[in-house]
């Protein structure tokens, strides 16, 4: 058992530098022929001293590529336009599989999350004497009529997309702020457990107050 355990944790630790040497590794080794391919069409030849430095350029267009993307998707136009690629991807039945998952667990390892998360935490769910990992939301108050105020809502994620975990509305007093980062709470969702966090990352403190509170 403990033989397995190591194993996979050795594997979930470097999934992700293997995925991103290969990636670099492909856009390296095709990109020279497919840069001289492009030439050929335009009736241009590089010259044979300089061939050996196409891979290298087609990393440069690669970083360059990303961040076009990027800043296309920040703006109204290319934003509907990527939003109606995704829907063309989404209508293939195992294309639309991959596509969601990858995506998500992007957003969640890279993306600006939408909802900002106060801290990490954790309650007793779903029975006494189990716990279970949640991110705080907000105090709820008396927002919600008629549940009294003193609740706090907080997303109990799910392994390892923690967006489509489930929003449970928890006592406030019952919630149990960990000395964790909320990106290293993510990671240790995101690899189903087997990623830990090193050490705290300070001293425990309350769970933040309402802005009526603060007054």
């Amino acid at each position: 058992m403990r033989l397995r355990q190591r194993f996979l944790t050795g594997l979930i630790t470097l999934l992700p530098l293997l995925v991103t040497l290969y990636f670099l590794g492909w856009v390296y080794t095709y990109s020279g022929g497919y840069i001289q391919a492009f030439l050929r069409l335009l009736d241009l030849e590089v010259p044979r001293p300089y061939q050996p430095l196409l891979p290298f350029v087609g990393l440069f267009l690669a970083a360059v590529l990303i961040y076009l993307v990027g800043t296309l998707a920040e703006n109204y136009l290319g934003r509907r336009l990527l939003q109606s690629l995704e829907r063309s991807l989404l209508l293939l039945p195992l294309v639309r599989d991959i596509y969601k998952a990858v995506q998500q667990i992007a957003h969640t390892l890279f993306g600006q999350q939408e909802v900002k998360f106060s801290r990490a935490a954790v309650i007793e769910y779903p029975r006494r004497g189990l716990y279970t990992l949640c991110f705080v939301v907000q105090p709820v108050n008396r927002r919600l009529p008629p549940l009294p105020e003193g609740y706090t809502a907080v997303l109990v994620p799910t392994s390892p997309v923690p967006a489509s975990g489930m929003v449970i509305l928890v006592p406030s007093e019952e919630v149990i702020p960990l000395e964790i980062s909320v990106e290293e709470a993510l990671k240790y969702v995101v690899s189903a457990g087997f990623l830990l966090p090193e050490k705290p990352q300070g001293p425990l403190t309350s769970l933040p107050r309402s802005p009526e509170e603060a007054r």
